[in-house]
């Protein structure tokens, strides 16, 4: 069993979006609700996998899933899709065209 990290705020807080993607092939359709509006656009690169970004994060993913708050972010991933719902009720999906 890979060894977990306890998750270090100052990290988690100072990731952005494009902590999750890796630059390459392949093209990401995001996604960003906010107060009632949403906005959609396309980017070249790929998700990284759910067990790097459960490492990122510094939880644990179960059956190639995460679902977990961290430090205040609601996060659901599984293959392909990563979905951010923050505190302010703002939400975010990357997701592989």
């Amino acid at each position: 069993m890979p060894c977990i990290h306890p998750p270090q705020p100052e990290t988690v807080r100072e990731m952005s979006e494009e902590s999750f993607i890796r630059r390459g092939k392949g093209k990401l359709k995001v996604s960003i609700e906010s107060g009632g509006e949403s906005l959609e656009t396309t980017m070249d690169g790929s998700l990284k996998d759910v067990e790097e970004i459960a490492g990122m994060l510094g939880v644990q993913a179960e059956d190639g899933r995460i679902e977990a708050v961290v430090d205040g972010v609601k996060v659901r991933m599984r293959k392909g899709t990563l979905e951010l719902e923050f505190e302010s009720g703002d939400r975010m999906k990357i997701e592989r065209v």
